[in-house]
């Protein structure tokens, strides 16, 4: 398995400095696989430095590509994250016209830098009926069907659709039924109502992606959430740690579990 961190465009450092540098420089210190770009206008470093896939020319996209294999860095995953500001204007999925425009952006920068997923989600809007939420992801798999991109949603997102929770998010995938299709997990325990791995064993091969904070050895049994990883995902353990002082002590505990139990 794989280790990556999700990473944002950050202000440079120097004159000259692309945006995304600074968190490939820190990746490629680590020694860690990959990245997860999220994708928001907003960067908390200013305007001018957010990632937004409608902005990005041709020319950005080849230096993206460029700069990662400079670095030995994969970028692996995209995630819409700027979804949480829109659904706070749009609480309505029915007002996402052009947050599906968005997202399908979304979906086409995915497969011009070369990831493999795009974790979507539509922050805290609530869905009418199912129907209406199965339309919208249907028409968003076209997308990602033609562009050969796997889309991932988080249970813990989903559930704020009213639609249900994680056994729901299941049925979804199963009933759109596409291989571009299936769940980002992160296991939110013991905030959660299920422990990682039963979340895992739930989900099954439906997991397209995994999500991680900090390491938790008092809390997670991850010798069983490597068993049951073991039986149906073998690609990124994605930390998403917004301090990078703490990132370390985490990727040095995770490299140790991997090597006793992976």
């Amino acid at each position: 398995m794989k280790i990556g961190l999700r990473v944002s465009f950050l202000k440079p450092g120097k004159s000259g400095e692309h945006p995304f540098e600074p968190a490939l420089k820190f990746a490629s210190r680590l020694g860690l696989d990959g990245v997860e770009l999220c994708l928001d206008p907003r960067s908390p470093w200013g305007d001018d430095f957010g990632a937004w896939s409608e902005d990005l020319t041709i020319e950005d996209r080849r230096r993206i590509v460029e700069l990662c294999r400079s670095y030995g860095v994969e970028l692996a995953s995209l995630s819409s994250d700027w979804a949480w500001g829109y659904s706070r204007y749009c609480p309505k999925l029915k007002h996402w016209s052009r947050g599906l425009e968005i997202l399908k952006e979304d979906i086409k920068l995915t497969a011009d830098l070369g990831g493999r997923v795009l974790l979507i989600h539509f922050g805290v809007s609530r869905a009418e009926n199912w129907d209406e939420a199965k339309s919208m992801l249907s028409s968003l798999v076209d997308v990602a069907e033609a562009y050969d991109v796997k889309l991932g949603l988080e249970g813990g997102i989903w559930a704020r659709l009213g639609l249900g929770g994680l056994l729901e998010l299941c049925r979804m995938v199963d009933e759109i039924a596409s291989d571009h299709l299936g769940v980002y997990e992160h296991c939110y325990w013991p905030r959660g109502t299920m422990k990682p791995h039963e979340e895992i064993e739930l989900v099954g091969r439906r997991i397209v992606a995994l999500h991680s904070g900090r390491i938790d050895l008092k809390n997670v049994d991850y010798e069983a959430m490597f068993k049951a990883l073991k039986k149906y995902y073998d690609w990124y353990w994605m930390f998403e740690i917004d301090e990078w002082s703490e990132v370390g002590e985490s990727l040095n505990l995770l490299r140790e579990l991997m090597r006793k139990y992976w």
